[in-house]
């Protein structure tokens, strides 16, 4: 053979063995193709809302299931039970409607020169019929964990449910009543549920936990690979106040440049609250992660709901 016939024949016996690996992807979810209404039963309607490769069967299901006439609270609280994770997420997310509904948005009356003026956010009382049970507690703690229930890219289901961030949201209010719970989640074997749990302790000022927070907390101040982190936990462990003071100044020692830069300015904030914007912007020069927010131990920087996916891939 001519020399110069090789170099083809070595490219094409190089290519065909890996054209002939079996495809291993996922195979991509199929849509749904029927229809939900009253005469599915209860038990019925839940079953859709499992975590499986059928495409769009919880979205058409879940709004059946909240308007059902033999939905009852009872019926709901049954299920934080269920075997399937994501049936006990969204049944949980449920409940809270209820027992924590969101504030109202009403409009304030119009000024006489006729733009609008905005409005004001009014709670909303939470439905009795609705408590706040330690079950729906411990759901709520396990949708801490870093899970595909957000969004699972490798199928590419399209499922936008942010259970980690809801879960932030909805139990710092209550963390001195569940402390227990958090500070047991705080040992979990999953790195974004021990985080959330630190941050929703220090958030709550739950001074019991400071030792171990700090230990979860301290790391995430670093320069790292983490967008959003050191935001999160800065205003995080400034929520303890005075009870961090000695794990902040245990740590500056060994803190890299940004660590050592926010712990100061956390130690400033709690020894000297900032009382204005003006004391917020002098704060800046401690300040290496955020252009936006001058100081986030003080002001809690805006988190993305991406974040929660980034977090540990």
């Amino acid at each position: 053979m001519h020399p110069m016939h090789a170099l083809p024949l070595t490219i094409a016996t190089a290519i065909l063995p890996a054209l002939a690996q079996p495809d291993t992807r996922p195979p991509p979810p199929i849509n749904c193709t029927r229809t939900f209404n009253h005469t599915d039963t209860l038990d019925e309607l839940v079953d859709q809302l499992r975590d499986d490769d059928i495409r769009n069967n919880l979205r058409l299901a879940l709004p059946v299931l909240r308007t059902h006439p033999e939905l009852t609270p009872e019926f709901l609280y049954t299920q934080l039970d269920h075997e399937d994770w994501q049936v006990r997420q969204i049944i949980c997310r449920e409940i809270w409607h209820h027992a924590a509904p969101r504030p109202r948005f009403v409009a304030n009356p119009p000024r006489e020169d006729g733009k609008w003026p905005g409005g004001t956010l009014v709670p909303v009382d939470p439905d009795p019929d609705y408590p706040i049970t330690e079950t729906l507690v411990r759901v709520t703690i396990e949708g801490l964990r870093h899970d595909t229930t957000p969004y699972d890219h490798p199928r590419r289901r399209g499922l936008i449910y942010p259970n980690a961030g809801f879960g932030t949201s909805v139990l710092t209010p209550i963390a001195d009543q569940w402390a227990d719970l958090l500070i047991n989640a705080m040992e979990s074997d999953d790195q974004q549920q021990r985080l959330i749990a630190a941050a929703i302790l220090a958030k709550a000022g739950i001074t019991q936990a400071a030792p171990r927070a700090a230990q979860i907390l301290l790391p995430h101040l670093r320069h790292n690979d983490i967008g959003e982190d050191a935001k999160f936990a800065t205003h995080a462990l400034f929520g303890f106040g005075e009870a961090i003071l000695p794990h902040l100044t245990d740590a500056l020692p060994a803190a890299d440049t940004q660590q050592r830069n926010l712990i100061l300015l956390i130690i400033r904030d709690i020894q000297h609250p900032p009382l204005t914007q003006q004391e917020r912007i002098n704060n800046r020069h401690y300040n290496t992660i955020t252009q936006t927010v001058h100081d986030p131990a003080y002001q809690q920087a805006p988190t993305p709901g991406s974040w929660f996916n980034q977090l540990y891939k």
